[in-house]
């Protein structure tokens, strides 16, 4: 099952003129701006395996309002929540999150300027010009490409923030740096080789988990999620991976994929003060027989569950994520790993690849798949 990712919401649009701050870049030095330009959008319903219903069309370059910035678009990215708005149709006015580019307009801006390397999260975001607030747009990691880049923000600002709240309660203040006050920390990620799982795995390492445990499929993931940091790792298609630690053994379970049943699995296996968190919009909320909040129906006595709303954290602590993302591959802590690249002339493709083989429709797939835009 694929999951769907809340992200923070976008700016809106405006055709009025604005006055030019003097701030940056005058107008006559400006990069000169197409009136039209390509953006991915569907016809329609469609599904796997072909996607027939997704094409590129010609529309109009979105206007920012004040305060509000016109990235050039160089890449984007597919999350399986991409290929889970085309199914449900809502690719129809254009799709996608992920955005790297280059700032080419931030009229009564203060803090981007034009000529920054940018990333954030738009809707749309397949398209060779987009809009953001400048108060979501964070300056990209240095030591990341345009394209590396691109494939980060959803899935690593949705990690950061459900790892960083299975030590602070949704709602209170997000803890700054490391979240996890705990010697000897053992972490369960469950699934390990796709987006919100490889970065997951590289956030616990830095933030000083002593064991990570994860499940993935193969001899490539499995090398991959061990090159990670991940110090424990099944083959779901051989054993689960909840059958295979020790009760009482576990102190943070990350639940990013939601299979049905996992959280009375995962139970035995927390300690006392042990969290399990529930990536939103898991297996069980298709299938229903769980109900949500897709929560065990057994809970264990001193151990917190949580099915995590992002939205809410998206929203107010989006920007300084991205930041610490940003510091956090800069140090070296967290690298892009791009499983397979498309045009945004064959967004088509992209969709039809995640969600080809492996359970789930990504289970195959090793990292992330890219889309070129620029």
């Amino acid at each position: 099952m694929r999951m769907l990712l809340v992200c923070f919401g976008v700016a809106g649009v405006s055709s009025a003129p604005t006055n030019r701050a003097a701030l940056h870049t005058p107008e006559a030095r400006r990069p000169e701006i197409p009136s039209s330009m390509l953006e991915v959008r569907s016809l329609g319903v469609c599904g796997a395996p072909n996607f027939t219903c997704v094409h590129t069309t010609s529309v109009n370059v979105p206007k920012p309002k004040a305060g509000s910035v016109l990235i050039q678009v160089n890449g984007s990215s597919v999350n399986p929540s991409d290929v889970d708005t085309v199914e449900m149709g809502g690719c129809m006015q254009g799709c996608g999150a992920d955005v790297s580019g280059t700032v080419v307009s931030c009229d009564g801006c203060t803090r981007i300027k034009e000529g920054d390397e940018v990333w954030t999260l738009s809707s749309p975001a397949y398209a060779q010009y987009v809009v953001s607030e400048e108060s979501r747009v964070g300056l990209k990691p240095v030591s990341m490409s345009m394209t590396e880049a691109a494939t980060i923000p959803e899935v690593g600002l949705t990690s950061l923030f459900s790892l960083k709240r299975t030590a602070a309660a949704p709602g209170t203040p997000l803890p700054v740096g490391n979240p996890w006050n705990k010697n000897n920390l053992t972490v369960v990620i469950t699934a390990g080789s796709g987006g919100t799982g490889s970065i997951g795995i590289e956030l616990a390492k830095a933030w000083g988990a002593a064991h990570i445990a994860t499940a993935t499929s193969g001899a490539a993931g499995i090398a991959f999620v061990k090159e990670l940091g991940a110090t424990f790792v099944t083959d779901y298609k051989v054993q689960d991976i909840f059958d295979a630690l020790p009760d009482n053994s576990v102190d943070v379970v990350y639940d990013n994929y939601g299979a049905e049943g996992t959280a009375d699995k995962a139970m035995p296996k927390l300690r006392e003060g042990g969290v399990y968190l529930l990536m939103p919009h898991g297996e069980c909320f298709v299938s229903k027989s769980q109900k949500p909040p897709c929560l065990s129906a057994h809970p264990k006595p001193g151990v917190t569950q949580l099915n995590y709303d992002t939205g809410p954290d998206f929203e107010k602590n989006g920007l300084a994520a991205l930041n610490e993302l940003k510091e956090l591959a800069e140090q070296g802590h967290i690298k892009a790993y791009i499983d397979k690249s498309f045009p945004l002339t064959d967004a088509k493709g992209a969709f039809a690849y995640s969600a080809g083989p492996g359970e789930g429709g990504v289970g195959d797939h090793i990292g992330k798949i890219s889309i070129s835009v620029a």
